[in-house]
Formats: C-alpha cells, sequence, structure tokens
C-alpha cells in the first residue's frame, strides 16, 4: 500500500466540527483513522474562529503526534501587525498557514492579502490558500477570483502557495497556472470527492496521467474519511507507475514543504 500524506485535515481543540454532531475532529481519532489507511502523515490545519482555535495550544496537540504537519489559521482582519503573527506563528513551529477567504470575507478583496503573502514568503511559511469560493449571495464574489489570485501571485513571486482545492469545478484552468509555476502546489482535497460521477472525474484522471509532479492529495478530515480517500486515490491511479503515484500520494506535498 503506498502511503499517503494528507494535504488537508481539520482536527479541532473542542473536537467538534462546524456544528455537525456526526463529526469527529478529534486529534487522537484523526491520527487512529490515519494509521489504519496507511497515511503516513497529515497536515493539521487550523482556522480562524473555527472551533475554539488558538495558535499555541492548537500547535501544542499537534507535537503530541509526530505525524501531524502544524498549519496556522489566519484572518488578516483580526490582527495588528500581519508581519510579528507569522512571526509568532514561524517561532511556535508551524510550517504554514491557512487563509479562508469564505470565512474571513475576503471573497470580494483578495488582492487586500497582499502583505499576508509577502510576509509568509519572507519567513519562509507556505500559505494554504482555499479556492473554493462559492458561497450565499451576498457574499459570493463578482469579480473572477482566479484573476485576482493572479494579480496578487504577481505582486509576490516569492510566496509558496498549495491551491487548497484546485479550483474545484474550474479544475484544470488552476491546474494550467501550475503548470509554469514552480512555486504553486495543486490540491485535490474535497474536488476529488464532491464532484464524483461528474465530468471533473475525467480531469482528475487526465491529471493523475499527466500532471503527476504538480498535483498533492487530502482527506478535509472529518469531511471525509480516510478510507473512502484512499478508495478515489486507488480508482485514479490505477495504471500509473509506482513513481507517478508516490509523486501525487506523498512525495510531491512532502517535497513542497522540505518535510523530506
Amino acid at each position: 500500500m503506498i502511503p499517503i500524506l494528507d494535504s488537508l485535515s481539520h482536527p479541532t481543540l473542542t473536537g467538534k466540527w462546524l456544528g455537525r454532531e456526526d463529526s469527529d475532529a478529534r486529534f487522537s481519532s484523526l491520527v487512529e483513522n490515519m494509521e489504519q489507511e496507511g497515511f503516513m502523515g497529515a497536515c493539521a490545519v487550523g482556522l480562524w474562529g473555527i472551533e475554539n482555535y488558538s495558535h499555541e495550544p492548537f500547535i501544542g496537540e499537534c507535537k503530541r503526534y509526530p505525524s501531524l504537519v502544524p498549519i496556522a489559521g489566519i484572518n488578516p482582519d483580526c490582527v495588528d501587525s500581519i508581519f510579528e503573527e507569522l512571526e509568532q506563528v514561524k517561532r511556535l513551529g508551524y510550517r504554514g498557514i491557512k487563509i479562508h477567504p469564505r470565512f474571513s470575507q475576503f471573497t470580494n478583496r483578495i488582492d487586500q492579502l497582499e502583505e499576508v503573502f509577502i510576509c509568509a514568503a519572507k519567513l519562509n511559511l507556505t500559505i494554504f490558500f482555499c479556492t473554493y469560493m462559492h458561497c450565499v449571495l451576498k457574499d459570493y464574489p463578482d469579480i473572477d477570483p482566479f484573476y485576482s489570485l493572479v494579480a496578487l501571485l504577481r505582486k509576490s513571486p516569492e510566496a509558496r502557495v498549495i491551491l487548497v482545492h484546485g479550483g474545484d469545478v474550474q479544475l484544470l484552468k488552476y491546474a494550467e497556472l501550475v503548470r509554469f509555476n514552480p512555486n504553486l502546489l495543486l490540491d485535490l482535497s474535497m474536488t476529488i470527492m464532491k464532484y464524483k460521477g461528474s465530468s471533473l472525474d475525467a480531469d482528475i484522471r487526465f491529471l493523475f496521467e499527466h500532471f503527476d509532479r504538480r498535483i498533492c492529495i487530502g482527506t478535509d478530515h472529518p469531511e471525509n474519511s480516510h478510507s473512502s480517500v484512499r478508495r478515489r486515490f486507488t480508482h485514479f491511479a490505477d495504471g500509473l507507475t509506482q513513481i507517478k503515484q508516490e509523486n501525487i500520494a506523498f512525495r510531491n506535498l512532502a517535497n513542497f514543504l522540505s518535510i523530506l
């Protein structure tokens, strides 16, 4: 069984997840489920304002489990100094930061994230940038988030960014952006599960076959189980060489985060 390095998991300090009674987001159960399904590790990604997230206690829990890679949740509107906040995150031992435009209400002002991207680059913190922008009408972006992101990346060319969820329904468009820019990595978490049976299955198959050095996969735990993501990986990896499977499963992400 090829080990998988999970690009996106959301353990929480409360063990709960977005008020859902049937979701288990405990750190301990995350690690137990990972081990059962042959996952070598996971990016444990905090979300600012969700389930009592706070930098110090979150990374304290992460450090109890060596297989977890801590990623800090950041909301630029809630800090006095971006650089000082990211400096603290770096000092605590985080490997990157998560920007969630929907939860932080940045869907229509992605351009205002320039300072975050520049500071993260200076501190060698990888940015996990959520590309899933679909939401209620009043918050829905009325300018194309893709081109807003392109403009932002031009202003912060040194930033290393994982495009979380890979642009979802615009998967190939985001893939072509990643193709020409080595500081970007395309993440297939959520998308590989949410759109099962749609035309995106063909796009994912194409990326597995022809884009194996530029993509990674994840569970979006506790949204999806490790067993279900393992099955989807096995489905799309069928017929690929061992090296291509390993690239997608763990090597690309590990190299991008410099943890191998």
